[in-house]
């Protein structure tokens, strides 16, 4: 995988290099990180639909670049019709090319609604082929293999059964460590938890009978001011949209069904 040059990437997102969180697996993304969980580890397919995972994995890059202090977000305090608006803060490089990409993508676009860049409906849309491109990188990196099938033996499938589990259990144990066991996370744990909370996942991926008690802390520590304000503006704007898509994608399943 990639080596990714920000010095957030190990452990606590303000912290410098050297200052490794054991926990964490080194060069994961945010996005690397929720994708993994939504995977079924022996079948290899996604367990959401791409409406969802989608912008999920878009809204995790964007927060990446918050978080790296590349972007920011106009907060809700600035006014309905310039709320949500992406700001370039700095464009250096991240040395991961895929947030390299993306940022060259919103210096285009700066001054556009984050919305409209992570809408699965949107033509504006930055997603377009993210799954696959991170499947890739994972596949790459030895922690999920590549298998083609075929649907009726005519359609050709690819589905991605894990290779090795460690990675995506040292996330779990975070998670469950935050979650449920009461500790302090680092910022990239609590970004993963704020992402998993707007997408109604976080019950789905994390261990306990006391449904309720997880629910609320996840939403203790979503709310909590874990991080700079300017940052942790951007990032509450970007999961506002991203619960919003969440919903819309639930109501329209509900429709359908």
């Amino acid at each position: 995988m990639a080596g990714v040059g920000l010095e957030h990437r190990h452990g606590d997102h303000l912290s410098t290099a050297g200052e490794a969180d054991l926990g964490t697996v080194e060069g994961m993304l945010i996005a690397e990180e929720f994708l993994l969980l939504a995977m079924d580890d022996s079948s290899g397919r996604k367990t959401m639909g791409s409406e969802s995972l989608e912008p999920a994995l878009a809204a995790a890059l964007v927060v990446e670049l918050a978080l790296a202090e590349r972007i920011g977000i106009t907060p809700a305090d600035a006014g309905w019709r310039e709320r949500g608006r992406v700001r370039i803060l700095s464009p250096a490089p991240t040395d991961d090319p895929e947030l390299d990409a993306l940022l060259a993508t919103l210096q285009q676009r700066e001054g556009q609604k984050l919305k409209d860049l992570i809408s699965p409906l949107s033509g504006k849309r930055i997603s377009r082929g993210l799954p696959d491109r991170l499947l890739a990188r994972l596949v790459a990196a030895g922690v999920l293999t590549g298998a083609e099938h075929k649907v009726l033996g005519l359609f050709p499938s690819r589905t991605y059964p894990t290779r090795d589990p460690e990675p995506e259990e040292a996330v779990r144990r975070r998670l469950q460590s935050a979650l449920v066991g009461g500790e302090t996370p680092t910022e990239a744990t609590t970004a993963l938890i704020a992402l998993l909370n707007a997408t109604n996942r976080v019950t789905k991926v994390v261990q306990t009978e006391d449904k309720r008690a997880l629910r609320a802390r996840a939403k203790q520590l979503s709310d909590g001011d874990w991080a700079a304000k300017a940052v942790k503006d951007a990032i509450d704007e970007t999961y506002a949209v991203m619960a919003t898509i969440t919903a819309g994608a639930a109501a329209g399943g509900a429709a359908s069904g």
